[in-house]
């Protein structure tokens, strides 16, 4: 087992679940247009990536490269406005562990865009995580007694499908850049690429005002992102493709289940509120993904 690959993936599932449940929080009570959230956590992400360039040399990628940078942080800003959108109508301990299944839509990608291939033991372990995010998924409610989040799903469906070609241009990025001057060229495009949201806020009439208190928070959750994303493109060296990595991060639907369960004890904090059943249900899928991620560094 590689367990520098299985430490920097698992890590970056944890950041990326610390990350959600600040940004559920804000959404809840703080910030009233997700889109103003987007707008503002892509600005804060473009701030503090540079600190990288304190421990890590900056390198200038060729002209070559900079095609799949623009592609990558163009796929990632429609993705966020799917992510976004489905973070609003649905409760987070639900919507963010179908992120799980882009693992499925990055395979088919790599396979076809770049040729990867994996073996059997692989392509069961992630369809092992589309059968847990499966049942993460399943969140009913008082309206929605059936527990099908249509709205949400299908948000993230499409989040998850453009997710996937993101995956494939960082990959196909690396090959100019390293992983930490990639993500300072990538999160500086992703933050002007987000300002299109600046004239569809103003014709809601959406304030671009955010206070401090919340502005703070936001920086919080613009930190978790970056760690997170940024353990996420180093586990695509570690592990030389985008499949591997993908199902590692599936592990922050582990994570984000039981912040859920530990914060919905505290009625001030609770992202959601379901059954003890549900979260039983939800634990359960979570061990399927710890099996999946076994199998897949077996």
């Amino acid at each position: 087992m590689n367990t520098a690959l299985l430490l920097v993936g698992t890590g970056s599932g944890l950041s990326h679940s610390l990350y959600s449940a600040v940004s559920k929080l804000l959404l809840n009570r703080r910030i009233s247009h997700p889109f103003l959230f987007l707008l503002y956590i892509n600005a804060l992400q473009a701030i503090i990536t540079p600190v990288v360039w304190c421990f890590w040399r900056p390198v200038l990628p060729p002209l070559s490269g900079w095609g799949h940078i623009l592609a990558a942080a163009a796929t990632c800003t429609a993705a966020y406005f799917f992510l976004y959108m489905a973070f609003s109508s649905g409760d987070v301990s639900s919507v963010m562990p179908m992120m799980g299944s882009k693992v499925i839509f990055s395979g088919l990608l790599a396979r076809v865009m770049m040729g990867e291939s994996h073996s059997g033991s692989i392509y069961i372990a992630a369809v092992l995580v589309a059968v847990a995010v499966g049942a993460l998924s399943y969140s009913p409610s008082k309206g929605r007694p059936g527990g099908v989040a249509l709205k949400p799903m299908g948000l993230m469906l499409a989040c998850c499908v453009v997710f996937g070609l993101t995956d494939i241009y960082i990959k196909r990025s690396l090959r100019y850049v390293d992983p930490y001057s990639f993500m300072v060229y990538y999160n500086a495009l992703v933050a002007v690429g987000s300002l299109i949201a600046i004239p569809f806020l103003w014709k809601q009439g959406v304030s671009l005002r955010v206070e401090r208190h919340s502005l703070l928070i936001t920086l919080l959750a613009a930190a978790f992102l970056v760690a997170a994303t940024l353990m996420f493109v180093v586990s695509f060296e570690l592990a030389g493709g985008v499949v591997v990595p993908n199902i590692l991060m599936s592990t922050r639907g582990v994570f984000i289940v039981l912040i859920s369960a530990w914060m919905s004890s505290r009625s001030h904090m609770a992202l959601d509120r379901q059954s003890r059943r549900i979260y039983l249900l939800r634990f359960a899928a979570s061990v399927l993904i710890v099996f999946s991620v076994w199998l897949a560094l077996r």
